[in-house]
């Protein structure tokens, strides 16, 4: 993932991500749990918090046998495909075990300080979240689009804030705000994920496209 700067200095990250919506084509136990819901110990936002805390390298976390980042026992961070943003397509192979849920978002943005007195990052109206340009399709059928991504939006202050160093004069991600769901775990067997989008953000004058694909083995 590598933020970008737009000329407003705000950081805008869209995360080409999973988020698996209620569909006649999911199996029994394929299904995220609602916004609103304590989802295995936390809130959405929390979890929000937990995974840009890890995905911004402010904590660390000993990955489990298949390399990936587990908290609270059992939930997967899971990882995202190396996309520069333009429309340039990106895949990723991800092996869970049977029986992980997974947390990841879906499309962000991310806020900063400054060093030299600009004005700190404000949060984006949350309107730019709705209707939004996508698509996501699970082995080939569409499971979330734009019109319901809004049901799972947060937004949030980094309390603390987490350093960022190397990129003066920002000096510190200071919130974030987007969209993002907690899953519970797949069926054993081997999944297919594409997320299409094209978003543009007036505030920011900035404009994404992700064509990503994930190609997930679930382990018995």
């Amino acid at each position: 993932m590598k933020p970008k700067n737009s000329g407003n200095h705000a950081t805008l990250c869209l995360i080409s991500a999973l988020a698996l919506g209620l569909c006649a084509a999911a199996r029994a136990g394929d299904s995220p749990r609602p916004p609103q819901s304590n989802a295995f110990g936390k809130s959405l936002e929390d979890w929000q918090d937990t995974y840009w805390r890890w995905a911004l390298g402010e904590v660390s976390i000993k990955p489990d046998a298949n390399g990936n980042a587990v908290v609270r026992g059992n939930v997967v961070l899971m990882p995202l495909p190396s996309a520069p943003g333009d429309g340039t397509a990106a895949s990723l192979e991800v092996t869970l075990k049977s029986g992980q849920p997974f947390m990841i978002p879906l499309l962000m943005l991310l806020g900063t300080s400054y060093s030299d007195g600009t004005p700190n990052d404000v949060f984006a109206s949350s309107n730019d979240f709705r209707n939004i340009n996508l698509s996501l399709k699970l082995d080939g059928v569409e499971i979330m689009n734009g019109s319901n991504a809004i049901q799972y939006y947060t937004q949030s202050i980094f309390d603390p804030s987490i350093p960022l160093a190397g990129s003066p004069p920002a000096s510190a991600w200071i919130w974030f705000q987007g969209i993002g769901m907690v899953h519970t775990p797949l069926s054993v067997g081997v999944h297919t994920l594409t997320l299409d989008t094209k978003n543009t953000y007036p505030e920011y004058n900035f404009s994404v496209e992700y064509h990503n694909t994930w190609h997930i083995t679930v382990q018995p």
